[in-house]
């Protein structure tokens, strides 16, 4: 199911998106009115979520404009406004349902799932396809008795096709339905999940429900032999723990979230400190009421989805105060110092449920075609801090390994197809640059095998058959070692000396080469003698900018690809529009927690060796 948000307010909207992905919906964010029109009229939604107090177009507008031009799928308004003629101004202008802010999120979603059941087929329990399971309301899929893990995307791919049995999706249809449009993935990438979602499913025991329509896409098969979802005491006892472990998961999401914005909630805050103080002296402007009135109101609504409900009704009886716009009478100043007083208190708590420590997780690959040993590896591999994912044949590797490089390969070179084996891809991996370390896995032993193995570049040598532990021991070893090994030159540039030790100090133990520079005006002799793989700049700095060292590097012909990660104090959306108008690729708050911050470069630095592989690869070709 695909939910297009029109939310301003970015605290909120970060809340409601993953809240909305761990329910397995697709979203497509707008942060003002004008593109939620254009959004909803380009692409087809199950769902539009629209917050009333857009910048260009109000919420009430747009959805009376959209019901003017016959959009079909409904909508749901999000607001602080809770009078009655809000209301009924928002449902006569033709939405469906009306949420006020605060608002409890089980409830939200419920509503969600009883507009969505409105506008399509979609059943209030399980549906069954064979012997296969799906329960939209706890967003699980059951396999006889076993659950299945999917990812979001493999999840959304079955649903797809369960909900139109006899309709046939293109994979370019299939991309605009379930990806986000910022994504822009290559149609081959539809074909890799759908190859994934029947392996997961073939493992499970469960026949293939996709059917291949050669030509023109897929659909679904229908069932051999149609059944009535089985509803037995002993297949619901486990609800309830089922549905804890996920609230612990929403809250700890949430409380994620809240650490990131807790700076951005204290600058709203401050802008209301000084209206209170500007009142008292009685120096306060139209401009400076009309600012804490749209402050209050985003605080009302942010405050209130972290569950911190006082704080949020304390806002919004602010925001309502201040709605007249007219000059404000003495009680109503005295009043306004009381509710900012009470107010401060509930700004700086935070939620009750806190997130677990952020760590960095490296990719493990395995390529391997024995699947229950894989998902043995797998499931003992996040014990150890290790995400892993499965490939059964060359061709599924080889997307993966394009799509997301990983930190290591687990390769058994007895896999193969009818042209070549595993051999032959540890041959050409070894070929590229950067180079993943490939430990090789097999039930070959004699020392020719060896010795063609570690001839090639193969990092270990593994003989099946191997303890889980022992597998992944190797493995940790070689992560431990470095992260990067090529491609691995970053210049960071900041008029803070601090900030320049802090980040070499967190890099170089992971193999980083790092350069840094606190005087922008030595930037084009350092980045020309340094020449890095990427570019980290500071935002804020004397004579010349961050935006102004972004522009000149991209009006550079040699370096105007170089990636450039902005890394800044400024959390403000206007600063990091800037950034991106400036042609940055990436924008790190200096408040983002080291593991986040070692991990979203080391990734980055990555991707950039990978471009490289592809891109010389193309110039080989052409040549």
């Amino acid at each position: 199911m695909k939910i297009l948000l029109v939310e301003d307010d970015q605290p909120t909207s970060s809340a409601l998106t993953d809240i909305l992905i761990a329910h397995y919906y697709t979203v497509n964010l707008a942060v003002d009115g004008q593109s939620g029109l254009e959004l909803a009229m380009a692409f087809e939604y199950d769902l539009v979520l629209l917050d009333i107090m857009l910048p260009d177009i109000d919420g009430i507008s747009l959805c009376r404009r959209l019901r003017s031009k016959g959009y079909p799928s409904p909508i749901l308004l999000l607001t602080a406004k809770d009078s009655t003629t809000d209301r009924v101004m928002g449902l006569d202008a033709g939405a469906d349902d009306y949420v006020v802010k605060p608002f409890d999120i089980d409830e939200l979603m419920a509503r969600v799932r009883a507009l969505l059941r409105r506008g399509k087929p979609i059943p209030s329990s399980t549906i069954t396809w064979e012997n296969v399971r799906f329960d939209p309301i706890n967003s699980e899929v059951i396999c006889g008795e076993k659950l299945l893990r999917l990812t979001p995307k493999e999840y959304c791919l079955l649903e797809l096709f369960l909900l139109n049995p006899k309709r046939i999706f293109s994979r370019s249809a299939i991309l605009e339905r379930l990806w986000d449009f910022a994504e822009s993935p290559g149609e081959e990438t539809v074909s890799t999940h759908i190859k994934c979602l029947r392996q997961k499913l073939k493992a499970a025991g469960a026949s293939d429900p996709i059917e291949t329509v050669h030509g023109l896409g897929y659909r679904l098969r229908p069932p051999a032999q149609p059944k009535e979802p089985a509803t037995s005491v002993a297949s619901y006892s486990s609800d309830k723990n089922k549905e804890q472990a996920y609230q612990k998961k929403v809250k700890a999401s949430t409380y994620k979230i809240w650490e990131k914005f807790q700076g951005k909630f204290a600058q709203q805050f401050a802008v209301l400190e000084q209206l209170a103080i500007a009142l008292k002296a009685g120096e306060v402007t139209f401009e400076m009421q009309q600012q804490a009135k749209q402050q209050a109101h985003n605080l009302a609504g942010s405050l209130g989805i972290f569950g911190l409900m006082k704080g949020s009704l304390l806002a919004k009886e602010l925001e309502d105060i201040l709605e007249s716009g007219s000059l404000l009478e003495e009680v109503q100043v005295e009043q306004i110092a009381n509710l900012v007083s009470s107010l401060r208190q509930e700004v700086h708590k935070s939620p009750e449920v806190k997130s677990e420590p952020d760590s960095y997780s490296p990719l493990m690959l395995i390529v391997d075609n024995d699947l229950k040993l894989a998902e043995q590896i797998k499931i003992e591999a996040s014990v150890w801090g290790v995400r892993v994912e499965i490939a059964i044949d060359l061709d599924i590797a080889r997307q993966a390994i394009a799509q997301d490089p990983p930190d290591i390969i687990l390769l058994d070179p007895n896999i193969s197809n009818s042209t070549e084996d595993g051999v032959t891809l540890l041959r050409q991996l070894m070929q590229e640059s950067p180079k993943i370390p490939v430990l090789v896995f097999t039930r070959r032993d004699s020392l020719t095998d060896r010795l063609e193995i570690a001839r090639l570049g193969g990092y270990a040598f593994l003989q099946k058959p191997l303890p889980t532990r022992e597998i992944l021991q190797a493995v940790s070893e070689v992560l431990s070692k470095n992260h990067v090994t090529s491609g691995n030159r970053v210049m960071v540039v900041d008029d803070d000396s601090a900030m320049l030790v802090i980040l070499s100090t967190l890099l170089r133990p992971l193999g980083v080469e790092v350069t840094v520079l606190n005087n922008p005006h030595q930037f084009w002799e350092v980045l020309t003698a340094s020449a890095p793989n990427l570019l980290i700049l500071d935002l804020e700095m004397p004579d010349f900018n961050g935006l102004d060292l972004c522009q000149v590097v991209r009006s550079d012909c040699k370096w105007h690809s170089l990636p450039i990660i902005f890394w800044s104090a400024h959390t403000e959306a206007k600063h990091i529009d800037q950034a991106f108008a400036a042609g940055a690729d990436d924008y790190i708050c200096k408040s983002t927690k080291v593991t986040e911050l070692t991990t979203r470069i080391i990734r980055r630095l990555r991707r950039v060796g990978f471009q490289k592989q592809k891109s010389s690869r193309g110039d080989k070709a052409l040549a």
